[in-house]
């Protein structure tokens, strides 16, 4: 009895440690050839539990590393996922944490700055695009007169063009940044956004052959 007691007692009181340790883990953290000890901690009133996304945060609070510029290994495996539950894939409270990875310098910053301002023009060039699209839409429908058709068919012919036009300066503007080969962030969003370019590329020269045939065919009724 007094045996199984003592199990129940150890039982009762890892269950508890594990449940502290979803909320605060007490973590070494290894950068460079430096360590740290921190605490990673939820406030007491929080219903969440400790996930990756929360030990990322901390490394940008207390190192200034971007998220994108990170990698954080434990165990010699690399922890990807926001969303993990620390507990769950076994960080532990004395666990060591091996951080990788370093705040852009202010060059980088520039470089990114540019970026995100290239993807927010592509974005209005792809409303232009879908604008240009739906007028398209509408003469297939019969939307407007038909003596009005081949003006209107040439107006979003020179529109298409100077879309295609701004996309094609896009890729220049793109092709001309310079990203660290350890700045993987930057790298791979500007490869997204190359892709993306593309594929409205190959949107505006479909369009664009479709706007000749139809301005053909117009020609010879008129």
């Amino acid at each position: 009895m007094l045996t199984l007691a003592i199990r129940n007692l150890f039982l009762e009181n890892t269950t508890i440690n594990m449940t502290d340790q979803r909320h605060r883990l007490k973590l070494n953290i290894k950068h460079g050839s430096v360590r740290y000890s921190i605490i990673l901690e939820l406030p007491s009133n929080s219903y969440e539990v400790l996930k990756v996304q929360h030990l990322m945060d901390k490394m940008v609070e207390m190192f200034g590393i971007p998220l994108e510029c990170q990698k954080i290994v434990h165990k010699g495996k690399t922890l990807k996922d926001p969303g993990d539950i620390l507990s769950e894939i076994g960080v532990r409270d004395g666990a060591t944490i091996m951080l990788l990875g370093k705040k852009p310098d202010p060059i980088e910053d520039k470089e990114m700055k540019k970026l995100s301002d290239i993807e927010k023009d592509v974005e209005k060039n792809e409303k232009r695009l879908s604008d240009i699209t739906y007028e398209l839409d509408g003469i297939h429908r019969g939307y407007i007169n038909d003596d009005l058709k081949l003006p209107a068919l040439n107006q979003l012919k020179k529109k298409l063009g100077g879309t295609s036009e701004v996309f094609m300066k896009q890729l220049l503007s793109l092709d001309a940044l310079s990203f660290e080969e350890s700045n993987k962030g930057g790298r791979g969003k500007r490869k997204t956004i190359v892709n993306r370019i593309q594929v409205l590329l190959d949107r505006c020269d479909g369009l664009m052959s479709g706007l000749n045939d139809q301005i053909a065919r117009e020609q010879e009724q008129s």
